[in-house]
């Protein structure tokens, strides 16, 4: 399977974090609860599709690339978050900025889910959570179980106070189907 990982996506409407907090009775006409859930949770997707699903969820590397100097790591990855039976969840990508001293980042498993490796190294993060859009990318709707508009998010992973994750999540329509 190939997929261009930087493939567009065509946002129909791009909400920040701020406005859907202000849009607290509308909310539910323009993202509905189950959405909500999923994009709006501060904790881990990982752990919620676990839940969600009845089955462990699994990663899909699709590309991870790394540069490095003397002082700053840079990688960028992308994966699939998929059921133990191939059924793709959700697309992720990742920039991680490290700086060498950002030792509980050297734990992760970059073959495991990073919300994985965070809980079983009881890694602390904070969640900023910077907006949430609703589109279409013909190259992701080819790959979830049936093509459908996508939901999806935006948000940065904070450790000892300091950025160090960029995150995009785009997620399949069929999540909503385990609720």
């Amino acid at each position: 399977m190939s997929i261009n990982t930087f493939c567009k996506f065509h946002a129909i409407c791009i909400i920040p974090k701020y406005k859907i907090k202000c849009l607290k009775n509308k909310s539910s006409r323009l993202m509905p609860n189950k959405w909500q859930l999923i994009l709006m949770s501060e904790g881990s997707l990982t752990k919620n599709l676990n839940y969600l699903t009845s089955k462990i969820t699994k990663i899909g590397v699709l590309q991870q690339k790394n540069s490095k100097n003397q002082v700053i790591n840079r990688t960028i990855r992308c994966v699939w978050l998929e059921t133990c039976i191939y059924t793709k969840l959700t697309f992720a990508r990742s920039l991680w900025i490290l700086i060498n001293t950002n030792k509980p980042y050297n734990l992760i498993n970059p073959n495991k889910p990073i919300g994985s490796s965070f809980i079983e190294y009881k890694i602390d993060t904070y969640k900023d959570i910077h907006e949430v859009y609703y589109g279409y990318c013909q190259n992701l709707e080819k790959n979830f179980p049936f093509p459908k508009t996508i939901w999806g998010r935006k948000y940065t992973l904070y450790y000892a106070n300091k950025s160090s994750v960029i995150i995009q999540e785009f997620f399949s329509p069929y999540i909503t189907y385990f609720f």
